[in-house]
């Protein structure tokens, strides 16, 4: 038998053989000296129901299917590893036989191994562990010197640190594991704890001996070292030198059985991932590049030995393979898909599931999200278990906060699976199984929300769960509540604003990349952000930027802010101008502005635009660092047309600026060209469209053609607002006036209709079947466009938008622009159905809106009676009315207009309108009763 021990574990010698076979067995006569603990998997089955505790009287007193079995006693389990020491040491003395005492050796030896792991998970703290240790390598010192001589053991050695290499990988993993979990104050003062001076170095000398063993290297290729008190942190450059081996190790090269059993592989995975979490919050060293490769040989060995990893996943519990799942996840090790979706499909068993806790079930969630990895199976069951009273009332606010973000993000992952149609070799996701997975998880997360509006302790009803999350964790839940489209009226987001408000109130950093998060959860879900806490947040976030000088936001966070904040506040933040002139300020520091790429300098011009923030300035350098060479590089469609969009609302907001109007034109000219794309959204369309239309840029209409035939796909109308579908309809009437048919006819001998209107007839028509959708804004300019560009009213595709239009005036929906478009729009189009018109026109004639009514939309209205030759006399007096009182008002262009229509109808104007008019200007009326130079009302926004 032990012949077939030392060829198992790679030993040539007689002496290596006896001295590993005792190294094995002598760690249980330690346990005596560690108080016992609740059993773990790593306990041979044969010792599976030992006890680790005295007994409990009270369990007598349990129901029956809650009792536990019992335990054996401290002196029971101390009797017990005396008698296997006493059977150890006749068999170390007396002959070896390979038949006749080979099953009793086999039982002493797997009886004592048991005990060893019984002993070092017993152990109530580091320095127990340590005490089981030192007597198995004392023990085995003994033993070997009466076996086979004192030339052996190194009897020099003051410590046992040094020998601890006899005891093996197996038994070295399950103490490390233990030393780690005990949790020593390794940040603690030099000298403050018994614990804390073992375990700095303990932790390095075992690590290292299952390093060894993982790597397949030799004793001798790596030399032990002594560590000082406060250098526990230095075995990263022990475990560099392993990696040097791991590293030069072949892929090819034959995988020899390294002896550690599956229970060893996951005890030092855990460790691994422990030990790096130390580090990271050390924050002194680059754990990736020393642990890491240890684990991802641990998986590798794994893989390649007997069964690989169906074997690892066979013979190892539910709670060891969820530590296993967030070790992986610890270290990153995304490309472990094997591993992952094994042991997913191990853990999705009821079973398996029902074995985890609260926190377990969170974590396993976390970890496929953390990796990309999502498993239907691990979602389904981890969140119906999630969702159970006893176990959702277990979980603490950071465990909830985990599950959540973590269900969200798988969700995502799967959405991106399925729109790339890429599907993962061991899940097909069908549409079945992502509705169910996409059901149960928006429950679990409303389930879960509620519970963070439990109290936290019964006696503190006023503290609830919520109170206990970090506002980095608040991020993340309302990041999930955006995918699940949440109910912005759910009480829990009156709980996190007032929560927010609190930490700041308390004089609490809120880091701008959080806060962006924030805010840009709180806008998708278009929540009602109460002022007075908006007005918090803007001020905190200005005391920010004011006391570090922007440092701390980067270019990302500043705009994701200014964006959110400016669509969050009712009056786009327009009540806080001192927002806007510390941007301002800010991005007046060169360097600063230089760090913005082509995506936030759109959105930073997009925020102005939206409050209506003239800064001429800043325009212009945003329009120069939009010029540079590392931005144009980079360029995309979207954030050209928002930046056209945003530069053009300024600017027409302010006519009279001639110079910006300039700037305006040759930003069209040098970055117009990025619209000829493919790859344009309905927005980018649309918005690009307005901008051309708005500033009456005509110069390059094939960019326009080509916007509007991109918008004209049917599948790009699908996904299209209607809002934006109207205004690309509306640019398509206002770039239609500088058409010119004359030159054209002149120049090829034919008129030809301009691309773009086939288009608007298209977006017309689609409008028509949404018309439910459109407001008084959408229904009038579109049908106004139509007007502009003649194309048939009449048409019965076109029926919806009149009868919509109808049921608005009916029930005083129209402003007074509104009516005056529409009524004009109808006499373009020759439409002769006087009913309709007459609805309109007596709605044009009520007080509250003639009222509003300005003499340019009086003059139109007359113009298009006269065109239809309507004699309404009513409607005519009235929009005299309008014009004689405003005649100040009154362009020349507007009085021909009237001039001419009651002409048409054979009625006598008022007189007022010759007396204003001096006879010079009556001379040119006919100049501007030509349909192409006829001025008409158009819808600024």
């Amino acid at each position: 038998m032990l012949e077939h021990y030392g060829k198992s574990k790679r030993i040539r010698q007689p002496g290596q053989i006896l001295i590993c076979t005792l190294v094995l067995l002598m760690p249980a006569a330690m346990r005596a000296f560690s108080p016992p603990i609740q059993p773990t998997p790593l306990i041979n089955s044969r010792y599976q129901t030992l006890l680790n505790k005295a007994e409990n009287p009270a369990s007598q007193n349990e129901p029956r299917k809650y009792r536990k079995k019992q335990k054996k006693t401290r002196n029971e389990i101390q009797f017990d590893l005396n008698e296997q020491l006493e059977k150890l040491t006749n068999l170390s003395y007396g002959p070896l036989h390979s038949n006749g005492q080979a099953s009793i050796e086999r039982e002493v030896f797997q009886s004592f191994n048991s005990n060893i792991y019984n002993a070092i998970w017993s152990s109530r703290t580091v320095t127990d562990v340590y005490k089981v240790l030192f007597q198995f390598v004392n023990t085995a010192r003994d033993i070997i010197h009466k076996s086979v001589g004192p030339s052996v053991v190194d009897k020099t050695s003051k410590t046992v640190i040094k020998d601890l290499q006899i005891i093996g990988p197996n038994i070295a993993a399950a103490a490390l594991r233990r030393v780690i979990d005990l949790r020593p104050d390794l940040n603690g003062r030099i000298g403050s704890d018994q614990d804390v001076q073992i375990a700095k170095k303990l932790i390095p000398s075992l690590l290292q001996i299952v390093a060894r063993e993982v790597v397949h290297a030799e004793s001798e290729q790596i030399k032990m070292r002594q560590f000082q008190n406060d250098e526990f942190y230095s075995f990263n450059n022990l475990v560099m030198s392993m990696n040097q081996l791991v590293g030069s190790s072949s892929a090819s090269d034959d995988i020899v059985d390294i002896g550690m059993t599956h229970v060893s592989n996951a005890n030092f995975m855990h460790s691994l991932a422990k030990v790096k979490l130390l580090q990271k919050k050390k924050g002194r060293y680059n754990d990736e590049a020393t642990l890491k490769p240890l684990i991802q040989k641990t998986c590798l060995n794994i893989k390649q030995n007997n069964q690989g990893v169906v074997a690892f996943v066979k013979r190892l519990n539910p709670t060891l393979l969820s530590e296993a799942l967030s070790s992986l996840a610890t270290f990153g090790m995304k490309d472990e898909s094997e591993l992952l979706a094994t042991i997913g499909d191990r853990l999705k068993q009821g079973d398996a599931t029902g074995k985890l806790n609260s926190r377990q079930l969170s974590l396993g969630l976390w970890t496929f999200a953390s990796l990309e990895r999502p498993h239907l199976g691990i979602m389904k069951s981890f969140s119906r278990r999630l969702r159970k009273a006893n176990i959702r009332h277990e979980l603490d606010s950071g465990d909830i906060s985990k599950a959540i973000w973590s269900i969200g993000q798988l969700m995502k992952q799967i959405d991106m699976i399925a729109e790339t149609e890429i599907h993962s070799t061991q899940n097909l996701f069908t549409d079945e199984d992502v509705a169910a997975a996409r059901e149960d998880s928006a429950i679990m997360v409303f389930t879960l929300s509620g519970e963070l509006l439990q109290p936290k302790n019964k006696n503190r009803p006023d503290v609830l769960k919520l109170h206990s999350l970090g506002m980095n964790q608040i991020a993340d839940i309302l990041e999930s509540f955006v995918f699940f489209e949440f109910d912005s009226n759910h009480a829990i987001f009156e709980a996190i604003s007032e929560h927010i408000s609190d930490h700041l109130l308390k004089g609490r950093h809120l880091q701008p990349a959080i806060l962006a998060r924030i805010l840009r959860s709180f806008q998708r879900l278009r929540v009602n952000f109460d002022e007075e806490r908006l007005s918090l947040i803007v001020t905190h976030f200005i005391e920010e930027l004011e006391s570090n000088g922007g440092k701390m936001c980067d270019g990302k966070s500043l705009t994701i802010i200014m964006r959110s904040m400016t669509m969050l506040s009712p009056d786009h933040n327009k009540s806080h101008p001192y927002f806007f002139e510390t941007i301002s300020n800010l991005l007046h520091d060169e360097g600063y502005l230089e760090s913005l790429n082509e995506f936030e300098c759109s959105n930073v011009m997009w925020c102005f635009a939206i409050a209506n923030q003239y800064d001429k300035s800043l325009i212009k350098l945003l329009s120069i660092r939009m010029r540079k060479e590392d931005i144009l590089s980079t360029l995309t469609p979207s954030s050209t047309s928002r930046y056209l969009w945003s530069f053009t609302k300024l600017v027409e907001g302010n006519r009279m600026d001639l110079e910006m109007k300039e700037i305006l034109y040759e930003m069209f000219q040098g970055l117009g060209g990025i619209l000829l794309s493919a790859q344009l959204t309905p927005v980018d369309s649309s918005s690009a469209m307005w901008a051309m239309a708005k500033s009456s840029y005509s110069l390059d209409m094939g960019i326009f053609d080509h916007l509007s035939e991109v918008l004209a796909v049917p599948f790009m109308l699908e996904r299209a607002t209607i809002q934006q579908i109207s205004e690309a309809t509306w640019a398509c009437g206002k770039m239609h006036a500088y058409e010119d048919p004359l030159r054209e006819l002149t120049l090829t001998g034919e008129v030809t209709e301009a691309p773009y209107v086939s288009r608007a007839e298209i977006f017309a028509s689609y409008l028509a079947t949404e018309c439910d959708k459109m407001s008084t804004k959408d229904i009038s300019q579109t049908i106004w466009s139509m007007g502009r560009m003649q194309i048939c009213i009449s048409d019965d595709k076109f029926s919806p938008l009149i009868s919509k239009a109808l049921f608005m005036a009916q029930n005083e929906m129209f402003n007074s622009q509104e009516l005056a478009n529409i009524i004009w729009a109808l006499s373009k189009t020759d439409f002769e159905n006087e009913a309709i018109i007459s609805c309109f026109t007596q709605e044009i004639c009520e007080p509250w809106i003639l009222e509003t009514t300005t003499p340019q939309e009086a003059a139109n209205v007359l113009y298009a009676l006269g065109k239809m030759h309507i004699r309404d006399k009513k409607t005519f007096d009235c929009m005299n009315s309008v014009l004689m009182g405003s005649l100040d008002k009154a362009t020349s262009q507007t009085i021909a207009n009237a001039l001419w229509a009651h002409d048409c109808v054979n009625l006598v104007p008022p007189r007022q309108l010759f007396d204003s008019w001096a006879k010079e200007k009556l001379d040119i009326v006919g100049i501007y009763i030509d349909n192409q130079q006829v001025q008409v009302i158009e819808e600024n926004e």
